[in-house]
């Protein structure tokens, strides 16, 4: 096949480069590039200062350097504007801050390469984006015609400010030009064992397609170290060869950048943050000691507060806290108490709080030789130990971006002052773009992808879905995600219960999509704690450490007990100060409760004191083949950590908009006690989205799926089969029918084994609620002195209505004459019955009419 740019001798003759010197012809020559193809595009060698562009001339004025030659390559944006590159020769300029610069570019107020054209076709087979100066031009020489081929210059060079992945920034509008076509982006083959080439190559993959690209995809190749295309092309000494195989590379192209799970590009990401923290010390030392000197032989108090002030100056708000009455430190994870490289908090004991103030302080005393160095006794440090309200307050720590009370949205990592938190944030979410006013259309389209996509219904499209229950339980998952987000507004929120109605339905699942989102890591599933006083420490731990969430795995006991029956629990979901036992201690600390509770389980049952606490997401399905599906519309293990940042955006956009629009209210059937605020903010997002059903599920559930509610009412009714309503019976006589019947059904939470007449006596005095229709009430003393009772049902027309269905408040009464006596629809009243206990009832009295005793002038005593 004749080769479009000569043939193999003509390509690589050194003597054919006639704009080049014979070293920069041999090193062209060497990658692959033809000289046609550098005579096409401008490339040639500089001698002398008038021979470089005119943005680059700078490097020629510095006297004693060696600059020339010089290989210039010219460049052109798609708007026709020049840039270009020059490569003086090697170690001849060093940047300001010390840096050998391999290339010059211009200024970054001075146009410089974003999106260099190579080559434009009209309708392109393939839009190829090439990293690497070089690497681009040899792509040009044996790339297809039919391919329109781009050149980045550096893998995050395509953003618009900012010369690294440090410095994010817009992507270049250029990158209009990928609208309609097929993507296939080229980096080094060093994306698949350096985390910054392949969170830039993803990176610019997303801005592709947010540019309207019909796909993107990558080249794979397959050399080792920063190969690029010129190298490996290089290798191959037939034309036809080069063609085939670059054609194959784009052909094979893949979804991502290289094969990393979430895993390994965390334990990556982790790795590169110790090197960079290691260079920073490394270049700390090498330096000036800039630790802040302090004369300890002073007078104790000032020496003290000396330290403190230094403290808080070198380490506070980056380092160290303060948090729950005590300093901590915040320190990366190691993967053993949650995801490597993540932030956790960490109590600052003796020694460790030392070694925080030898990183701020360079401790010495004065002596007739002059100033020595001292040391830090344990008392100065226990002293500055009790100042710890002088550092910053530390919240906690979340890895999502959050939107304060009054709406604002925090997407920039560090420590943020007014709210406490610290936000760990990984660069996919790092400075999130949100629209302070969101308009319809960006509502509709955040609602779409959270609720159509992200949380898609099973069969909704003709695709595979969640197998939710009922819309209201689709509902309940997205107040899940969304709860995380404004959870240090909320003060306290219930936990959500994952309730899968048989195995397979993915619940588990569930709960790990909503971390993966909001979190960017996989969630912390741990098996519930089966003793309270294993559940008081584990959340305590959790809280210490700076959890986003509590994830309680298989919450119902297989023989179909609940392990949510815990005080604990119970009291952690209404505290927002949470008290617990500290870890092989006596002692009791106190830490602010800013997580969020996920529970998992089948066919949960929930005990009485619990079931106020939690709201509920159902998954069920009569499908046969409902673990072998897969007709998704996404593969959420992966589409989720790729859209990471498109899908906390729709979060937030969903969010801010709620707060723009004066925070409406959204209807309610009842009010969730302890949760009214969060009640009020989840509801209030999700009905000005669309998104329908919040919480309607809820009295359903306490009816059904309150165990206690449940096993009470069922052994109320066998009791009135053996005393008729209205028959005194003493608890004795209860226990005695029970020997008789061995089907006979227990009080909750307890055996008739357990049970003498005594306890069972007082079970009855601590219960005098109404079951459905039904309840036992004490009704004095039988012969003996025991307490009788009495069972009793409600007369006809009486309904009892749950507490939380009642009016959130009673109905101001106007001013003026008091209206007739009488009921109206929906009326309620209270009474108090022989116990001291209110109830509340619809009114069975009939509607009176005509005047009262007062207008009649009689007297109401």
């Amino acid at each position: 096949m004749p080769s479009r740019n000569g043939n193999p001798a003509e390509s690589t003759s050194l003597a054919a480069y006639a704009s080049l010197v014979p070293q920069h012809a041999d090193e062209l020559a060497k990658s692959a590039i033809p000289a046609s193809v550098a005579a096409g595009q401008g490339v040639h060698s500089a001698s002398c200062r008038g021979e470089l562009p005119e943005w680059a001339q700078w490097i020629a004025d510095v006297d004693g350097v060696a600059v020339f030659p010089a290989l210039v390559y010219p460049m052109v944006q798609p708007d026709g504007s020049e840039t270009g590159q020059v490569k003086p020769s090697r170690g001849s300029v060093i940047a300001a801050d010390g840096r050998l610069l391999k290339y010059v570019s211009p200024g970054k107020n001075n146009n410089p390469p974003k999106l260099p054209v190579l080559r434009a076709v009209a309708n392109p087979e393939v839009v190829l984006i090439v990293e690497g100066v070089k690497q681009a031009l040899a792509a040009l020489a044996w790339a297809p015609d039919s391919w329109s081929i781009y050149r980045i210059t550096g893998i995050w060079s395509w953003l618009v400010a900012g010369d690294g992945e440090d410095i994010p920034s817009a992507p270049t509008p250029y990158l209009s030009l990928v609208q309609g076509h097929k993507v296939v982006i080229v980096p080094d083959a060093d994306a698949a064992t350096k985390i910054a080439v392949f969170d830039g190559a993803t990176a610019l993959g997303k801005a592709c397609e947010a540019y309207g690209a019909t796909s993107v995809k990558f080249a794979r190749l397959p050399g080792a170290g920063k190969d690029g295309v010129d190298d490996l092309l290089a290798r191959l000494a037939d034309d036809a060869a080069r063609r085939n195989m670059l054609h194959s590379w784009v052909t094979n192209a893949k979804p991502k950048p290289a094969d990393l799970d979430m895993r390994r590009q965390a334990s990556m990401r982790a790795q590169l943050s110790a090197e960079r923290r290691a260079k920073a010390t490394e270049a700390k030392k090498e330096g000036s000691d800039s630790r802040i000197p302090v004369n300890v032989g002073r007078d104790m108090l000032q020496v003290v507060l000396d330290l403190v002030d230094a403290l808080n100056t070198r380490r506070g708000g980056v380092h160290v806290f303060h948090r729950s009455n005590e300093l901590v430190r915040l320190r990366r994870g190691d993967g053993k108490d949650g995801p490597i490289g993540a932030m956790r908090i960490e109590s600052l004991g003796q020694n460790c709080l030392r070694r925080e103030l030898l990183e701020a302080v360079r401790p010495f005393t004065e002596t007739p030789r002059g100033p020595e160095p001292a040391v830090l006794t344990n008392m100065v440090v226990d002293l500055v130990a009790d100042h710890y309200d002088q550092l910053p307050r530390l919240s906690g720590i979340t890895r999502s971006p959050i939107v304060l009370s009054d709406g604002t949205v925090l997407t920039a990592p560090g420590f943020h002052a007014r709210s406490g938190m610290f936000l760990d944030l990984t660069p996919d979410v790092d400075g999130i773009a949100v629209p302070e006013h969101p308009t319809d259309t960006d509502i509709a389209e955040a609602t779409s992808l959270i609720r159509d996509d992200l949380f898609a219904m099973d069969g909704a499209g003709g695709t595979d879905g969640w197998v939710f229950a009922s819309e209201a339980d689709q509902t309940h998952a997205i107040a899940g995600l969304l709860t995380p987000i404004v959870r240090q507004n909320v003060r306290k929120a219930p936990a959500l219960l994952f309730d899968g109605l048989q195995r397979g339905v993915g619940k588990g699942e569930c709960v790990e999509i909503i971390h993966r989102t909001a979190f960017g890591t996989p969630a912390p599933i741990q098996p519930t704690p089966t003793t309270d006083e294993e559940m008081d420490k584990r959340l305590t731990a959790k809280l210490r450490a700076g959890a986003d969430t509590i994830v309680l795995d298989e919450v119902q006991n297989k023989d179909g007990s609940s392990r949510l029956d815990s005080n604990s629990l119970s009291a952690f979901l209404t505290s927002v100060l949470y008290e617990g036992r500290k870890l092989g201690a006596s002692e009791i600390l106190s830490s602010l409760n800013l997580a969020t509770v996920f529970g998992t389980g089948n066919n949960i049952q929930i005990p009485g004191d619990m079931i106020r606490r939690v709201y509920t997401s159902r998954l069920s399905s009569e499908r046969p083949d409902l673990e072998t599906r897969d007709n998704f519309r996404h593969d959420l293990d992966t589409w989720v950590p790729e859209r990471r940042g498109e899908l906390l955006r729709a979060c937030l956009i969903m969010i801010r908009a709620w707060y723009d629009r004066d925070q409406p209210e959204a209807p309610k059937t009842f009010g969730f006690k302890s949760f009214s605020e969060w009640q009020r903010v989840i509801g209030g997002i999700l009905h000005l989205a669309g998104i329908r059903g919040f919480l309607s599920t809820v009295l359903e559930v306490r009816e059904s799926a309150d165990s206690e509610a449940v096993d009470n009412a069922e052994h109320w009714a066998w009791v009135e089969l053996k005393f008729p309503a209205g028959t005194r019976f003493a608890a004795s006589e209860v226990l005695a029918q029970a020997k008789a019947d061995p089907d006979a059904p227990p009080p909750y939470g307890v055996s008739w084994d357990g049970l003498d007449g005594r306890k069972l006596s007082m079970l009855y005095g601590r219960n005098p609620r109404w079951y459905a229709d039904i309840r036992i009430r004490e009704d004095g003393k039988v012969h003996g002195g025991a307490k009788a009772y009495v069972v009793e049902y409600l007369p006809a027309g009486v309904a009892v209505l749950p507490s939380a269905a009642l009016a959130p408040s009673p109905v101001p009464v106007p001013a003026g004459p008091r209206p007739a006596a009488g009921t109206a629809p929906g009326e309620l009243i209270e009474f108090t019955d022989r116990k001291g206990f209110t109830q509340r009832v619809a009114r069975a009295m009939p509607a009176m009419t005509g005047k009262t005793i007062a207008e009649l002038g009689g007297s109401a005593s």
